[in-house]
């Protein structure tokens, strides 16, 4: 008895790593699960929605996979890795290939479709492209995941269009962590909400890039429909918050309300951003934004960023960065061309309507060739140039065929009119104006603020992707070790 005992522990605890798939490999970093057939990769979505996470675990596709031969129009739609209950833990190694014909058709009620159904907080999935086929349901569909907490990196979908009822996103349908390096080269529709590479966004956005036709009657942008945030209750410092960060919209922009270039709506922060799509709506309707802050009070900031693209609207709320911008708007160190157009108004303006703050907002002048960026950079530093305070300017420049500011990656004792960067060692990122802070932090961590004496001004905790606004005051501070000037 005590050697049946025995052997059914030892066989009970193998089975916790003996899968029904039929994949080589150890599932270790550095002898991943190999998968090379679709079969195998349908295997994997059974695991994880039977209950198995991945945890820790290692998947690496060998090469090109079709999955025409498992969905399609007389195959039935594909079944997601991942579901509400049981999330994809582990990291898919794309190796830079290809999934082609993805095929998702779900006309009832459900949610939450693509490639992926849910990556959990430890997920990610690198260096994938998914390419043709088409991803249709009801609620919150994308192609690489309809939801994201964890990774995803360097991915794209080419000519794989995504299409639901509420919220549709070229790569993801809601974003919760980091999203950075992807591009979206395929139409994304929606009567509710959609983007280029995401519908919401309550994490980071970055290097990312839409090159094809977003549509939406509300909310639709060429990066996200809405970039926004909400207030952790436990702690009145933190907000959990939408982040996009040197992206751009090369295609266009259409629907009824809430239409921008880079976002519909935008409660978060965008920063580093370029349009020079065509962007075509009904009211809010901006360059940049549609509609910039205010949902639950929080802070739309829209920096360094600039629109070269036509921007048409129907009403008044047409503007070359914001088509509106409540009191909680934010606009600094922005450019826009004169190619905005109401039909109810001759008005040539950079915010349809806004009550919040604006500072270094430039309107350029319309070029034969809109993309003749250094006519533009001109444009923007003879302006500076024309400033009786010139020296607390960003000044412009050309880096990589794009229009960015001059940015300092180290502290100098430089006092900026407008926003200042500064990056830390710890990878958070700091804003500073008019005696305010603003730190956001892509891991979870401990925030420490001292004044140059040394006293301790806050210590707060920051949870993942999370943004604080905290009143210091003017005056030189050491935030996680960095110098920061508040002025």
């Amino acid at each position: 008895m005590k050697r049946i005992t025995i052997t059914y522990i030892i066989l009970t605890m193998l089975s916790f790593h003996s899968y029904c798939a039929n994949w080589n490999g150890s599932g270790t970093k550095d002898d991943p699960f190999l998968i090379s057939t679709s079969q195998q990769l349908a295997e994997l979505a059974e695991e994880v929605n039977n209950g198995t996470d991945f945890y820790n675990e290692f998947f690496s596709l060998t090469n090109d996979i079709d999955l025409s031969d498992i969905c399609g129009d007389s195959l039935g739609s594909w079944t997601p890795i991942g579901t509400i209950s049981n999330y994809f833990e582990g990291t898919l190694l794309g190796n830079s290939h290809t999934i082609s014909n993805l095929y998702i058709d779900i006309k009832k009620n459900k949610s939450y479709y693509g490639l992926f159904g849910f990556i959990g907080e430890n997920g990610a999935v690198y260096d994938l492209t998914l390419e043709n086929g088409s991803v249709y349901s009801t609620f919150w569909s994308g192609t690489i995941a309809a939801a994201n907490s964890g990774v995803i990196s360097n991915c794209k979908n080419i000519n794989c269009p995504v299409d639901s009822w509420h919220f549709s996103g070229g790569i993801c349908g809601v974003n919760f962590n980091i999203i950075k390096d992807c591009h979206n080269q395929a139409e994304v529709t929606s009567s509710l909400c959609c983007g280029g590479i995401c519908a919401y966004n309550y994490g980071a956005i970055t290097d990312c890039t839409n090159n094809n036709n977003i549509t939406a009657n509300e909310g639709c942008g060429g990066i996200c429909g809405y970039n926004g945030g909400f207030a952790n209750i436990n702690n009145c410092y933190n907000v959990r918050i939408g982040f996009i960060d040197n992206c751009r919209n090369n295609s266009s922009i259409m629907g009824n309300g809430k239409i921008g270039g880079i976002a519909g709506r935008n409660d978060g922060f965008i920063v580093n951003a370029m349009n020079n799509g065509e962007i075509n709506g009904g009211q809010q309707v901006g360059g940049i934004a549609g509609t910039n802050g205010g949902f639950d009070g929080v802070i739309g900031n829209i920096t360094n960023s600039y629109n070269i693209g036509n921007v048409t609207g129907r009403d008044t709320l047409a503007g070359g960065i914001v088509g509106y911008g409540n009191q909680a708007s934010e606009i600094f160190n922005v450019y826009t061309n004169d190619n905005v157009y109401c039909v109810n108004t001759s008005a040539i303006q950079y915010i349809g309507e806004s009550y919040g703050q604006q500072e270094n907002c430039l309107i350029g002048y319309q070029h034969s060739d809109s993309t003749a960026l250094n006519l533009i950079v001109n444009q923007l530093n003879q302006w500076i140039d024309s400033q009786a305070d010139q020296d607390s300017y960003f000044r412009w420049q050309i880096k990589d065929n794009q229009i960015c500011t001059i940015k300092e990656d180290t502290c100098s004792d430089s006092l900026f009119t407008h926003v200042k960067f500064y990056k830390s060692q710890n990878d958070i990122k700091i804003f500073c104006k008019k005696g305010n802070l603003y730190i956001f932090s892509p891991t979870k961590q401990t925030i420490n603020i001292y004044t140059i004496e040394g006293k301790i001004v806050l210590s707060t905790d920051l949870f993942d992707n999370a943004l604080t606004r905290i009143q210091v005051g003017k005056g030189v501070y050491i935030v996680n070790g960095q110098k920061v000037i508040v002025y």
